[in-house]
């Protein structure tokens, strides 16, 4: 996208500058409108989430569109972040139409460089299952433009739920009601 633009260095770091203080501004706007995930509906006062961890991180099986894929549970994460790799399997599996596909983000990541992304929206997002199941609708995810980079399940799903905790000694994740 930006190398077809021939523009000096200086005018593509204001634009990518605006563009990612415009995202941030738009994103925590929209957050504050969000009531949370009404668990309400559930028949338990808590869903608890098993989880497996590996080098330091927590992973839990998540649904993306009906496809399972274990996920790195980030609270550091801004939102929903796959690799090429799960938006290929998604569309081989049929559950990627081109209407999914929003268009192009900037992030800035932990050594503090701005990156490009793509961007999609999850129709349906399913986290646990049976009766410890919590399903949110149509989620906007970045896609690093890259087949490596890991899968995150940040504040993007995390902000619609009530309460969350994690217990080390259960190895679970828990979401309470309000």
């Amino acid at each position: 996208f930006l190398g077809r633009i021939k523009v000096g260095n200086m005018r593509i770091r204001k634009y990518i500058i605006i563009e990612t203080c415009f995202l941030c501004l738009e994103s925590c706007s929209n957050r504050n409108n969000k009531p949370p995930y009404q668990l309400d509906m559930v028949n338990t006062s808590m869903i608890s989430i098993p989880y497996e961890e590996t080098g330091g991180v927590k992973i839990i099986p998540v649904k993306l569109n009906g496809v399972t894929m274990d996920m790195i549970y980030d609270t550091g994460a801004s939102g929903l972040h796959l690799s090429l790799n799960e938006v290929q399997t998604l569309a081989k599996n049929g559950k990627l139409t081109d209407e999914d596909v929003l268009g192009v983000s900037y992030s800035c990541i932990a050594d503090g460089s701005i990156v490009q992304n793509g961007t999609i929206n999850i129709k349906e997002i399913c986290i646990g299952s049976g009766e410890n199941e919590i399903v949110l609708h149509n989620k906007t995810a970045t896609v690093a433009l890259n087949q490596i980079a890991p899968i995150l399940l940040g504040n993007e799903v995390l902000d619609e739920l009530a309460s969350v905790e994690v217990d080390n000694v259960s190895k679970t994740i828990n979401f309470y009601k309000k």
